[in-house]
């Protein structure tokens, strides 16, 4: 997409410069950096007395934040042909009739934390809820409707949708369900894409791999649709420009708007405002460069276009990932 392309241009034009010896330091050089520095903050300043831009970057409420997501959204569903859907898609919705509330489950960001509430509203135990199965529970407390019954439901309840990160998303989902191997199923699919790239050797599934493994899938079923859950774009799971939210939450701001969602839908006592997650060996940063330097330029390039939609519906930038200095084919 466009987009990409540009990125790829910017990354080119970033290696031309590579072995280009810096410019000598003299006191002539640093007089003339001063005063080009000093111009700048002069022009800056005028710009802002005469209104040439009006940036808000500190002093904005949350409310503001919030209700800038829900317009970005939509102002992007416009540009973007309604993030190519036709029809809502019903199987992620979880519908609590009794609590007016709509939820749209975004595996990797923040359902587990979700399945606790809904789950403990239909009455299962916590061990329950720790052991079993949570969307086959909840299914059999909030069965899934039809697409006319979902929209009427957007309607008359206060419906929300939590986001992340794309990348950050990726990450979780290769640790939790392919690296963990706590899971039978996730287990054997780990083992099959090891296999698959590498079909003499003896090891463990990289990074690489499940990249590669993702771009394959995406190829040969020439969609995303097919990706399994965990790391099926957002944009396939909750088709956000067919479905009306009242409230973006993202996972980097969770406390901060879950105690909004809270506040008006009026369920304090109710929610459990706890962020829910696996506890990492390794910070996120750290993980990010351990697992985007793993992959080529290509990979990073077909990785993005796949996770596109997602990052423009949302307002999310991966340019700190493409500056991370890549592996060689």
């Amino acid at each position: 997409m466009i987009i990409t392309n540009i990125r790829r241009l910017m990354r080119k034009s970033s290696k031309l410069c590579d072995g280009v010896q810096p410019a000598r330091l003299t006191i002539s050089n640093v007089q003339g950096a001063v005063t080009v520095c000093i111009g700048v903050l002069v022009l800056l300043a005028l710009c802002a007395n005469f209104g040439l831009f009006n940036l808000r970057f500190h002093g904005q409420s949350v409310e503001e934040i919030l209700e800038q997501r829900i317009k970005h959204l939509e102002t992007t569903c416009k540009n973007l042909d309604n993030g190519g859907h036709k029809n809502i898609q019903p199987a992620f919705y979880l519908h609590s009739k009794n609590h007016s509330l709509l939820y749209c489950l975004v595996f990797k960001a923040g359902t587990s934390s979700w399945f606790y509430n809904f789950n403990s509203w239909a009455g299962y135990t916590e061990y329950e809820i720790m052991h079993v199965d949570n969307l086959l529970m909840a299914r059999q407390f909030y069965p899934k409707q039809n697409r006319v019954s979902l929209m009427n439901s957007m309607d008359h309840s206060f419906s929300f949708i939590i986001v992340r990160h794309p990348f950050e998303r990726l990450i979780s989902a290769f640790e939790d369900r392919l690296v963990s191997m706590r899971n039978p199923y996730y287990s054997r699919m780990s083992r099959s894409i090891y296999k698959r790239y590498h079909p003499t050797g003896s090891g463990a599934i990289s990074f690489r791999d499940f990249v590669q493994y993702i771009i394959d899938d995406v190829a040969y079923n020439n969609s995303t649709l097919a990706l399994d859950i965990h790391w099926c774009p957002i944009n396939n799971l909750c088709t956000p420009c067919l479905a009306r939210y009242d409230l973006i939450i993202k996972l980097e701001t969770y406390a901060r708007d879950v105690e909004v969602l809270i506040k008006h839908t009026g369920l304090q006592g109710k929610i459990k405002p706890v962020h829910i997650n696996h506890a990492r060996k390794e910070a996120t940063e750290i993980l990010i460069q351990k697992y985007f330097s793993q992959i080529t330029d290509k990979q990073m390039d077909a990785l993005y276009s796949i996770y596109e939609m997602d990052f423009m519906l949302f307002g999310y930038s991966a340019e700190k990932y493409f500056r991370i200095p890549k592996a060689s084919n």
